[in-house]
């Protein structure tokens, strides 16, 4: 590939690789079963071990695990691990929500620090706050936050204009552009705009700073939900799930997951050259 495609390809990834998915296809359920079997045989991705994900016997327990465990890190940000940043705020329930168990685990590991509710207790508000800002210092736990609040706001807006245009029945390319447009206008918009000005920039400069780093970090989340989206959705239930299934919601947060660390070296990368400051 020669050097001036290479910058085409990376944001416009997902519309290669879902190029080949038939968004159309509604059909009947025994020919889904069909289309299964078939993709399944043809597809280079084994995704048999993938089958639970269109299971309600496992997709129920994580969504609602995941929305428990939600309000826990909403209630543990505002009572014990208060210095989390507004943004983090609100993109970690979300990110639980869909992340679940996962979701905890990062939080936990990123951005809460051990006992940070006995050391507040104990010692005060300004040691828990030394606390929390030594834990959280590493770059790669910045980054990490970064890719929270991107993926919480994104992951947010794709979902949302997901359930709606399945239950519209958009074709492939509707249905991607008004994932992408709405899931880039809630990660600007709703997340990215604000947290700029909570780091004191105007609102000329918050809309331009936000939009700017809003723009590659949809387009590789992008890419992680395209790569789901091509390669294990047909292989999973042949055509596109609508959210009445548990294979909607559970191929979604997988889409969701492989966006995250799909996205996270350009968060790096954003990150690094000042485009994006680490969250918190």
């Amino acid at each position: 590939m020669k050097g001036g495609q290479r910058g085409i390809f990376v944001p416009f990834a997902p519309l290669l690789l879902g190029a080949g998915y038939n968004f159309a296809d509604r059909s009947s359920p025994r020919s889904r079963e069909g289309a299964v079997r078939r993709s399944i045989a043809g597809n280079d991705m084994n995704v048999e071990s993938l089958l639970f994900l269109a299971q309600p016997a496992f997709v129920i327990p994580w969504y609602g695990i995941g929305a428990a465990l939600g309000i826990w890190v909403l209630y543990d940000m505002f009572t014990a691990n208060r210095d989390v940043g507004p943004a983090l705020k609100a993109a970690w329930p979300i990110i639980v929500l869909f992340f679940s168990v996962v979701g905890l685990a990062m939080y936990i590991f990123t951005c809460r620090p051990r006992r940070i509710g006995s050391t507040r207790k104990r010692e005060g508000d300004a040691e828990a706050k030394r606390v929390h800002h030594e834990f959280v210092a590493g770059t790669w736990k910045k980054v990490v936050g970064s890719d929270i609040h991107c993926v919480g706001g994104d992951g947010l807006g794709i979902m949302s204009a997901m359930v709606i245009t399945r239950m519209l029945g958009f074709r492939f390319w509707p249905e991607f552009w008004t994932e992408y447009a709405v899931g880039f206008a809630f990660g600007w918009f709703v997340f990215q705009i604000p947290a700029m000005r909570h780091m004191g920039h105007s609102w000329r400069a918050a809309a331009w700073k936000g939009g700017r780093a809003e723009f590659f970090s949809m387009a590789t989340v992008m890419v992680g939900m395209g790569l789901v989206m091509r390669f294990v959705t047909p292989g999973i239930v042949g055509s596109p799930p609508t959210p009445g299934t548990a294979a909607f919601w559970g191929i979604g947060a997988l889409g969701l997951m492989v966006g995250f660390i799909v996205t996270y070296p350009m968060n790096w990368w954003l990150v690094t050259i000042g485009w994006k400051h680490g969250m918190t």
